[in-house]
Parts: C-alpha cells; sequence; structure tokens
C-alpha cells in the first residue's frame, strides 16, 4: 500500500496523541454499553466492542472488547453503502441495525448497531456498536434447522433517524422477542455507546481538523498493513496443517455427526494463505459458520497469536488470503442455521492458533506462543441456553457464561493461566454468581477450578472451571442439550496432550425432601462432580433418547466444565517439584500424577525423586515397546547418515525436532539424541513410533453413556522416547489413519 504525501507528513507526537485518544474514545462508548445492557454476557462478560471506520467502510479501528466483532462489521457498512444510499439514505443522527450473519458477524444473536458520523454536513466516517444479546424470538436454542428459525434476521434498518428513535422500528424488533424489555436495553446500549463515540469524535475533530484526522486514519490502516506483512517477513517460510474435531447433530438420522476443520497454513514472504480443504461439510443443525462468522473467527485467532501488538484496523489482514470451500461448515450455504457458529468458529480459532503457535516458535518468537485455548475432553450434554421463568416470574435470559473463565494454553517456558479469561475477549469475565442466581432459577453448590482440566504436558494447560449447581424456584424450566461427542477438541503443541480428562457434564435427579434435609443439616453438600452419585445426592437423569432440550424439574441437578488449555511438551519432562504441588492445589490429581506424568509422591505430599526417575525411565522404555512406526522403519535415512556427526541445525521448528543438513542432505532431527527421522521432504511421523490411546483408559472420569468415537495418536522418538506429538484422530468423518503430516519445511 503506498503511503500519501499527506500521511507521510503527519507530526509523528500529534499522530499518536490522535491515535490514542480515538481508542480511549472507543473504550469510553463500550463502557456505556456495558452500563446500559440487560445481557449479564455484556455487563459482566464483555461481549461488546466499539469501533471506527472511513468513509468507505474501511475499518480504521477497533477499541478492546470482543474480537469477534473486530472483523464484523466492515462488511455490513459497505453492503448498507451499497443498497441504502439512496433509499432511505444516510443523515446526520441516523443508526441503522443489523445482525444478519449472512452478510457480517457470526448469528443472529450478534447485533450491531451502525452510526454515519457527519462533520459540518460531509459524511466523514462511521461508528458501530456491536453487542451479543439472547434474545431475539424464534425457536430456542438447538431446535433450529433453518436461519429462518433463529428469530429477528435484519439485513439493515434505521433504527434512529436524524437523532430521533423511531418507535414504530424499535418495537417491531423488541415485540417479537420473549422480554422486550431485555432486547430493549440491549438495543439502547448500542445507541447509547454511539452517541457517545460519535460526539467525542467530532471533538476530536474540531481539535485535529479534518484534513489531519483524515491522513491520521489513512496511517492507522496502512501502519496496520505495513506492521503485519513485517512481522510475517521476520517469520520462516513453511506449511503448517492441523485437524481438529466437533460435533454435531444429523437432524435426519437422529444422531450423532462427527465434524473436522483441516487447516492447511502456507507462509511465503510476508503473505499467509490459509487453506481449509478437507473440512466436513455443512450440518442440518445450527453447527454451521457462515462465510462472514469464519472471517470474524479469523480476526480472534490472529489478533491473539500473531496481530496483537498491531493495531486492529482492516488493514492487518491485506497479507491474508483463503480458500475456504462453500457448502462447508465454515462456509455454510443460505439458508443453514447458523446459530452455533461460535463454537464452529472456535474451532477453526484452534486450528489456526495451533498452526501460528508452530510458525511463531519457528521464527523464534517464543514470547509470543500458546497451546490452544478452549479445549474439551468430549462436547455434549446439558449446554447453556436456558428457557423457562424465574423464581420472580420473569422469562430466564438464555445465555450462561462461565465459559468466560476458560483456562489458557501452555507456553514453552511456563503453564496456562487457570481460569485465565477467553479467546474472544481480551478485556472479557466470568459472571458473578450471586448475580446469576438474582436472574437465574439457580443456587450454586461448588465454582472451582477443574482438576486435571488442563492439557497435560511439561507445561501444563490452565485448567477451566467446573460448577454444580441447582434449579430452584422455577417450574418450567430447560437447557439445551447435544448427544455426547466422544473426541477430544484441539491439539497440543510438541507432545503436550490437548486437553486434560478432568470433570463431568451431567444432569442428576434429587429425591426433593431428603436432599434438601441432608443439605441444610449443614454437614455437607455436593462439592465435586464425580461425588453426586458416589456419594448419593442424586441418580443419573441422562436421556435415552436425542432430544433437543431437556426439561429440568425444580431441584435438579447438574455439573458442568468449561474449557481448558491446551499442553505443552512432553508430561515427562515436567518439574517432579511442580506436579507435587499441583495434587496439593487440587489442579492434578494422584492418579494424573502418576500414569500421565510418572511422579511418584512420598508420605509428606513432595515428589520422590529417586522413585520418580525410576518410573519415567520404565515409562520410556514401555513407550518403544508398545508401538511402532507406520512406514515399518524408525527412520527414511540410511544407516551411514544415521550415525554421521556433523548434521548443521537449520531451523528449530519444534520443542525437540529440527531440521539439521549434512553435505547437501537436509533432514528432520531429533535435538534430544540426535535421531534422523528422515529426508525433510518425508512426514516424520512415519518413522516416529506410534502407539494408539484408547481414550476410555485414560485416567479420570468417563464420558457418560457414551464410548468414545475417537483416539489419541501418539508420537515417540524412536532413539530417546521423547513424546513429540500427540493428534486426536476420528475415522467418523472418512479420514484414513494415515498421520497428519503437519510440517512442511519452505
Amino acid at each position: 500500500m503506498t503511503t500519501t504525501s499527506a500521511v507521510g507528513q503527519l507530526d509523528p507526537v500529534k499522530y499518536e496523541m490522535f491515535f490514542h485518544r480515538l481508542w480511549a474514545i472507543g473504550e469510553e462508548g463500550r463502557l456505556a454499553i456495558q452500563r446500559v445492557t440487560a445481557s449479564p454476557i455484556v455487563s459482566q462478560g464483555g461481549e461488546c466492542m466499539c469501533s471506527f471506520y472511513n468513509p468507505e467502510g474501511v475499518m480504521t479501528l477497533a477499541c478492546s472488547g470482543h474480537l469477534r466483532f473486530a472483523g464484523a462489521t466492515s462488511d455490513a457498512i459497505k453492503m448498507l453503502l451499497r443498497r441504502f444510499s439512496e433509499n432511505p439514505g444516510f443523515f446526520d443522527g441516523d443508526q441503522f441495525f443489523m445482525n444478519d450473519p449472512y452478510v457480517a458477524g457470526a448469528h443472529t444473536f450478534d447485533m450491531m448497531i451502525i452510526k454515519p458520523l457527519f462533520y459540518k454536513g460531509e459524511l466523514v466516517g462511521w461508528t458501530a456498536a456491536s453487542i451479543h444479546t439472547a434474545d431475539t424470538g424464534g425457536v430456542m436454542r438447538g431446535l433450529a434447522t433453518e436461519v429462518f428459525h433463529e428469530g429477528i434476521r435484519i439485513l439493515g434498518l434505521k433504527i434512529v433517524e436524524k437523532g430521533q428513535q423511531r418507535e414504530d422500528v424499535f418495537a417491531t424488533l423488541t415485540e417479537q422477542c420473549r422480554d422486550p424489555q431485555y432486547v430493549s436495553l440491549d438495543l439502547n446500549s448500542m445507541i447509547a455507546a454511539n452517541n457517545v463515540t460519535a460526539g467525542r469524535y467530532v471533538e476530536l475533530l474540531d481539535k485535529f481538523g479534518l484534513d489531519f484526522a483524515k491522513a491520521a486514519e489513512a496511517k492507522v490502516i496502512e501502519d496496520s498493513e505495513t506492521m503485519a506483512r513485517a512481522k510475517l517477513r521476520a517469520l520462516p517460510n513453511g506449511t503448517w496443517k492441523s485437524r481438529v474435531y466437533g460435533t454435531a447433530v444429523d437432524k435426519r438420522a437422529q444422531a450423532l455427526r462427527i465434524f473436522q476443520v483441516v487447516c492447511t497454513m502456507t507462509k511465503k514472504d510476508d503473505e499467509l494463505f490459509l487453506d481449509f480443504e478437507g473440512t466436513s461439510p455443512q450440518s442440518d443443525d445450527a453447527t454451521n459458520s457462515t462465510l462472514p462468522c469464519t472471517m470474524a473467527h479469523f480476526c480472534v485467532a490472529l489478533s491473539n497469536q500473531l496481530y496483537w501488538d498491531v493495531p486492529w484496523s482492516d488493514g492487518k489482514m491485506a497479507p491474508i488470503s483463503w480458500n475456504i470451500p462453500e457448502g462447508s461448515i465454515l462456509n455454510a450455504t443460505y439458508p443453514a442455521a447458523a446459530g452455533n457458529g461460535p463454537g464452529v468458529g472456535g474451532i477453526m480459532v484452534g486450528a489456526l492458533s495451533e498452526c501460528l503457535a508452530q510458525m511463531l516458535y519457528a521464527g523464534g518468537r517464543l514470547d509470543d506462543v500458546n497451546a490452544p485455548w478452549h479445549v474439551l475432553p468430549y462436547q455434549g450434554g446439558p449446554g447453556f441456553f436456558y428457557g423457562g421463568h424465574n423464581r420472580e416470574g420473569l422469562v430466564t435470559a438464555q445465555g450462561l457464561y462461565d465459559i468466560h473463565a476458560s483456562g489458557l494454553g501452555a507456553a514453552p517456558d511456563r503453564d496456562g493461566v487457570p481460569t485465565g479469561g477467553h479467546y474472544n475477549i481480551p478485556s472479557g469475565g466470568i459472571s458473578d454468581i450471586e448475580r446469576t442466581e438474582m436472574q437465574y432459577p439457580f443456587i450454586y453448590f461448588a465454582r472451582n477450578h477443574n482438576r486435571d482440566g488442563g492439557g497435560f504436558g511439561k507445561y501444563s494447560g490452565g485448567a477451566g472451571s467446573y460448577r454444580i449447581y441447582m434449579i430452584y424456584g422455577s417450574k418450567n424450566s430447560n437447557v439445551d442439550y447435544k448427544p455426547y461427542g466422544g473426541v477430544p477438541q484441539g491439539n497440543g503443541l510438541f507432545g503436550g496432550y490437548s486437553t486434560g480428562t478432568g470433570g463431568v457434564r451431567g444432569i442428576y435427579r434429587t429425591e426433593s425432601g431428603s436432599f434438601l434435609d441432608k443439605v441444610q443439616s449443614g454437614n455437607s453438600y455436593p462439592n465435586f462432580s464425580e461425588d453426586i452419585i458416589a456419594d448419593g445426592w442424586a441418580i443419573d437423569a441422562l436421556p435415552n433418547d436425542l432430544p433437543d432440550r431437556m426439561a429440568l424439574p425444580e431441584f435438579t441437578l447438574l455439573s458442568d466444565v468449561v474449557p481448558g488449555g491446551a499442553g505443552y511438551g512432553d508430561p515427562l519432562d515436567r518439574s517432579p517439584e511442580q506436579v507435587a504441588n499441583d495434587v496439593r492445589d487440587s489442579l492434578t490429581s494422584l492418579e494424573v500424577a502418576d500414569r500421565i506424568y510418572g511422579v511418584v509422591l512420598s508420605a509428606s505430599g513432595g515428589a520422590d525423586l529417586d522413585a520418580t526417575q525410576k518410573r519415567r525411565r520404565e515409562m520410556r522404555e514401555q513407550r518403544l515397546a508398545t508401538g511402532a512406526p507406520y512406514s515399518g522403519k524408525t527412520s527414511g535415512v540410511s544407516d551411514e547418515l544415521q550415525k554421521a556427526s556433523g548434521w548443521q541445525s537449520e531451523l528449530r521448528w519444534h520443542e525437540n525436532l529440527e531440521v539439521a543438513s549434512l553435505n547437501g542432505q537436509r533432514a528432520i532431527r531429533c535435538t534430544e539424541c540426535g535421531h534422523v527421522y528422515c529426508d525433510v521432504s518425508e512426514n516424520y511421523k512415519n518413522y516416529a513410533v506410534r502407539y494408539t490411546q484408547d481414550l476410555n483408559e485414560m485416567p479420570g472420569p468417563k464420558m457418560p453413556r457414551h464410548g468414545f468415537d475417537g483416539v489419541y495418536h501418539i508420537y515417540y522418538c524412536p532413539g530417546c522416547a521423547t513424546q513429540v506429538r500427540v493428534d486426536t484422530y476420528s475415522p467418523a468423518p472418512g479420514d484414513s489413519d494415515e498421520p497428519l503430516w503437519d510440517f512442511k519445511a519452505g
């Protein structure tokens, strides 16, 4: 992008003042949203954003908030310009409502209100406020098979005209919903935010002048592209591939369907190409992502992993190109339902983030490397979209978002943060229990870190939280329900596991009289999910069929877990003292300490180092004895090259693997023991020892009422038995079990 002379002549100090003031104005708007909204996911969880655009609809700057919204609104403004410039036209004080997921945003529950910005009669830009709301009318979550079922879907509607709220439009939107007052506050929060940001923006123009502002905003966009390309040029060329699974419901067959998202990322010079060929076809339930939803989630992954220090404008996307097959679950064709678009988008984020993390590691940007977030050992069971009424007879807001306390992925030198946040929202938060109990017919018995909830590894992923709560004061509560999907979601890095095995997602029936008597006696209450049945608090109430939603009679108990972070590196390289500390802090169970980490604890609870060393040596020997290479050989090079000295490292692209060269031969080599796997043009996994891990044999709670539909393919170095990779694999989408080729050198 060519820098204009006006941009090139900007006073740098004045420019920085303008840029930071624009950011502060956006933050002021975001705070206005959170003060007015009725949605707990917005007021407490932070799912909102304010952003600015130039007159053509190119995003100048998105401010902190929900990263999904950072990539969602440009197309909406361009559509408004294309279709509505003449009729009804744009005037000072107008604001337009939009929530069509086939134009912008992730699903109908993502709403935005867009305001044209005028200065002395000239259209000088746009500001937009975006939130997630729980209520759009339509069928309850889990029931939709077409987008028409998912409530109001508006292509663009003038909700404020020349500064006056249009009551006909406002009432028409809100009265289509179950709780008009709730939705009214959500709409008013966005209108209020736009009024704040628009007013402050005019003050900014008064101070800096319109010509300076135009040049400064062009510079923000140009700087974003320049910085993005510079960051890519500093990283090595290559191709990285990831495959992540999820589950949907085949409505016609009334059966569970496992789908996959396949991301092949190729970096060449200052360009990044994302290819999703091999991704599963779209679903006939609401487990679909529209193209705008997928594009919005690109911004989530790229902003988190690669562009965290690049201004969030449309310029950062200029080096990115992609192939997303039409009709796939990432590019669903109209009129497919898309209510669970953010869930599918989140799986795509996991796949892309894994590729980005490996590229950053290869480039030596270790401080930027994180294993993926938002992973679970299995999906299914009760969801978090509720229906019915609370104790006061008010409609229950559908969504409850304890998921904002997910665990963060591990890094090359540290564990992931337990309940550290959500990859979508840098400034997010978890719902407050007392406020939740006021708004929902719930009583919480427990919410804590989920033991064994993070991915196992040299550095463990952060544990998510678990919760146990009871329906109280409502006779018609209900929740979306999904069949259990027996495949872990996501992958770890460099020998780390995608996820832990802690927590149980279930529904339990109590005998109300005896249960309440037992609780009111003050002696105890249910505190761990696995103890609910074992200690006689309740019995399993999971359905035998496949309902879309489940009734929750009063005094029903529910247990749930939120995602954790993925692990990093071989678990047998984890510090024994840290494992002992984790056991003491209830982050790791005794069973996992022994079977995964190989740590023997002393009578005092500390690590017995001598016994641990012996135990780990035995486990490494067992690794080589119980698996075999896929190719039938442990190396693809000659014995002479295998034994040769003088290999020179070219690229350390993995915690334990490198590209090395000797006399013109380039090969994949172990950095721990020097074992040479193969020529660089081959898949190293073909020559690693592979063990197929039955997930039912993993330590920890088992998935209720269903066997696993996947396995772990675990790869060990044939020379030193280091665990170099753990791949989740399921045959359900029709793939062969040939090792996934996850890295090709450039």
